[in-house]
């Protein structure tokens, strides 16, 4: 719910009032020039406010030009010239050829309330005091570098008198050009190049430790440069495509390291119980996304066929490249020596010295539709899917454990290979007027290595009735039924990764899948429409041995909204929608065997996770009803509520203990309100005003404020950066109130 609000919140801002992208596009003249002022003041969390954009106070602008003759088109239009979220693009065509380019800036707002006691002395390199280090390895008196408990909670760790404040921010700049041509009548190309640059800064979880979490802003300078070219062929009875598909990414960033806040020297010799204990190297090495390749061939044909009969299909080759330098074993001195090397040969040096990554897929699809006669239609579809991977094999059976310690538990790498075949077969019925009864069958085949199941196989049955066409009424109904059945289960690979034998993953498990769908929409008048929906599924985890894990979900939805355009130049609307989640799961809170507690059902504890949502939208469009004026009102409303019932013996025992402390529920609730009121002077002339208020309150126990997590305790709104086993930088969800008002000058052309 929280990355959706997100989301959502980005998708309207960007569709607010002042854009009126889509309204330009069919009532607006071919050109205007929209300037004016911008100002706002937010209380709280303002990098949530302004996720994705840019709403500093100051100028907003907005051009938009067009010319049409009978020769050529020509469009060219820029958004918030200037700031981080600018966007500018252009096109232009004489009929033969085809020309288009833009550039697109997006902000992504982390938080600006976050401060770090690392400073980043080289790019990707972090450093902490010290001064500060040495007194937490020695444990001078009064001294906390992490926080272990609720005493040194109240000390407070060294490092955050010495943390600086920083606005955590990454951005996304997008350069791309098309071209396309028409060689002849039945002959075109088209090129196109897009490149990406990323920057800024990230926060990224790191850790030496199971007592040293740590959180950096890990820092981005990266670009991906998309490439792609094509030959189509059109002739009326058909077409064929030859194309090919490139991506570059290239990170200029190879690794990150990073002071550990625990130690100023490695532990030496090292300790065996380090990984958990905190006593490992004085700073860690962490590899970040690696340079890569990926060149795809693609041929994509269609062709009509007697009895309205057609049948098309795409078939490509993609390769996969990525050969980055690996980095080292270890960072710690204590393990990197000879002493060590004897016991350990195969930390001497690494297998190779670069990645040699390289993966091959095939990909290909077959569509084939028939309507012989108005009575009955014929839909079926094949997907092919083979991904190789042609990685050499690299031996880790001897490898170091959090820069820690050295172990001989690791192995060889195991490519994860997969081939998927899925058949889909729909036939059509059209015996009553104005509707359609379909039933089908779907078949899905998915092999792969590295999983517990090496095979598993989807059979879904489906239907579904369409009324559309009537006056007053479109219905639609679906249902499917689908059972997953896995094959060549391998308990080794559950076991060898320390879990319990009963445990079954979600996405290979064995389950049963029920889904349903209704969609009325009724239009009682010309003025009026009314729809109303009602979704349901529910997932079934049953197979042979699982006790262990995701053993069920449930998923509704409900939704209402109505439409009303009673007079020319007046529309308005509303929705209610309302979502529910449910899940369930069982785990064992055990020690690894032979201890006892391994198969001691006492241990068992469930948990049943469910989620509640609200959405309600409203708008009012008020177009030239009192004459030279456009209003228009938006109002949207969501909230959540997040709940986690434990349950099971072994939380009962913890609880008569006073031992266990639930999770609360994690709930929000985001309210936006916006309106715009435009004059027209003159046909050429007009000003408006813009408003914007919007709203987010949230409790989720995941941020961590003064007094320590939200909802376990009380919200102060200011970050903590040190909390038990952690050192971060602060950053979390927390709720802001944000107003901004718009005076522009409209000018049509």
């Amino acid at each position: 719910m929280r990355n959706k609000l997100m989301m959502l919140t980005a998708a309207l801002m960007c569709a607010a009032p002042l854009a009126h992208a889509q309204d330009a596009a069919t009532t607006e003249p071919a050109g205007i020039v929209d300037i004016g002022v911008r100002a706002g003041t937010t209380e709280g969390d303002f990098a949530r406010y302004e996720r994705y954009q840019d709403l500093r106070n100051g100028a907003f602008s907005r051009v938009q030009f067009g010319k049409a003759t009978d020769k050529a088109i020509f469009d060219f239009g820029a958004w918030n010239i200037g700031y981080r979220d600018q966007n500018y693009h252009a096109s232009y065509t004489d009929g033969k050829a085809r020309y288009s380019g833009f550039f697109d800036s997006i902000p992504l707002n982390y938080s600006y309330l976050t401060s770090s006691p690392w400073r980043e002395t080289q790019t990707g390199i972090f450093t902490l005091d010290a001064a500060a280090r040495l007194q937490v390895q020695n444990k001078v008196p009064g001294v906390v570098g992490v926080p272990q408990n609720a005493a040194q909670l109240a000390t407070r760790s060294i490092y955050v008198g010495l943390a600086q404040p920083f606005d955590l921010q990454s951005k996304r700049e997008a350069l791309g050009f098309r071209y396309a041509r028409d060689l002849k009548p039945e002959l075109g190309f088209n090129l196109a190049f897009t490149s990406t640059k990323k920057s800024g800064n990230q926060p990224f979880g790191m850790s030496f430790a199971f007592n040293n979490g740590n959180e950096l802003p890990m820092p981005l300078d990266n670009r991906t440069n998309d490439l792609s070219a094509g030959l189509e062929y059109v002739r009326t009875e058909g077409m064929i495509r030859v194309a090919w598909d490139a991506s570059f990414f290239n990170n200029k960033i190879k690794e990150v390291l990073w002071d550990n806040p625990l130690r100023a020297t490695d532990t030496t010799p090292f300790d065996a119980s380090g990984y958990s204990n905190g006593n490992g190297p004085a700073f860690g090495r962490m590899s970040v996304p690696p340079s890569n390749s990926m060149n795809s061939v693609n041929l994509t044909g269609l062709y009509k066929m007697p009895a309205h009969t057609v049948i098309n299909g795409v078939v490509s080759f993609t390769a996969m490249n990525q050969n980055d330098k690996l980095i080292p074993w270890t960072t710690n001195g204590a393990i990197n020596n000879a002493g060590v090397w004897a016991v350990f040969p195969g930390l001497r040096a690494l297998p190779r010295d670069t990645a040699e990554a390289k993966v091959h897929g095939v990909n290909a699809m077959f569509n084939f539709t028939s309507r012989p006669n108005r009575y009955f239609g014929l839909r079926m579809r094949y997907r092919f899917n083979d991904h190789r991977n042609l990685t050499p094999e690299f031996d880790a059976r001897e490898y170091v454990r959090f820069d820690a310690v050295p172990e001989e538990t690791g192995g060889e790498t195991e490519n994860f290979n997969i081939r998927q075949n899925t058949f889909d077969l729909t036939g059509t019925l059209n015996l009553i007027k104005y509707t359609a009864i379909n039933v089908g069958y779907t078949y899905d085949d998915y092999a792969r290595t590295g999983r517990a199941f090496s095979d598993m196989r989807d059979y879904t049955f489906k239907t579904s009735i369409d009324t559309v066409g009537n006056q007053y009424v479109t219905l639609r109904g679906a249902f499917e039924h689908t059972n997953r059945i896995g094959a060549g289960f391998s308990q080794a690979s559950i076991e060898d990764g320390g879990a319990q034998p009963g445990l079954r993953f979600y996405d290979e498990a064995d389950r049963q899948r029920n889904r349903g769908t209704l969609l009325l929409v009724v239009n009682p008048t010309g003025i009026m429409d009314i729809t109303a929906s009602v979704s349901k599924g529910k997932d079934t985890y049953n197979g042979e041995g699982h006790e262990f894990g995701l053993l069920d979900n449930d998923n509704t939805n409900v939704t209402l909204a109505i439409g009303l355009a009673p007079m020319d130049g007046v529309d308005m609307g509303a929705s209610y929608g309302r979502d529910r989640f449910v899940s369930n799961q069982k785990s064992r809170n055990a020690n690894p065997p032979p201890d006892p507690t391994w198969t001691d059902a006492n241990r068992d504890w469930t948990l049943k996770n469910e989620e509640q949502v609200n959405n309600v939208d409203v708008f009012v469009t008020l177009s030239k009803l009192v004459e030279k004026t456009t209003v228009r009102f938006n109002y949207d409303y969501a909230d959540s509520d997040n709940g986690f019932l434990f349950g099971g013996p072994r939380i009962t025992s913890l609880a008569a203990l006073g031992q266990f402390l639930p999770l609360p529920n994690v709930t929000n609730k985001w309210q936006k309100l916006s309106a715009d009121f435009q004059y027209h002077f003159t046909k050429k002339v007009g000003a408006a005003l813009g408003y914007w208020y919007e709203k987010f309150d949230i409790t989720d126990y995941a941020t961590i404020d003064t007094n320590g997590p939200v909802g376990i305790t009380a919200a102060t709104g200011v970050p903590r950066i040190d909390y038990l086993g952690f050192l971060g930088t602060g950053y979390g969800n927390r709720p802001y109130k944000g107003s901004t008002a718009f005076v522009r000058l409209l000018y049509f052309f």
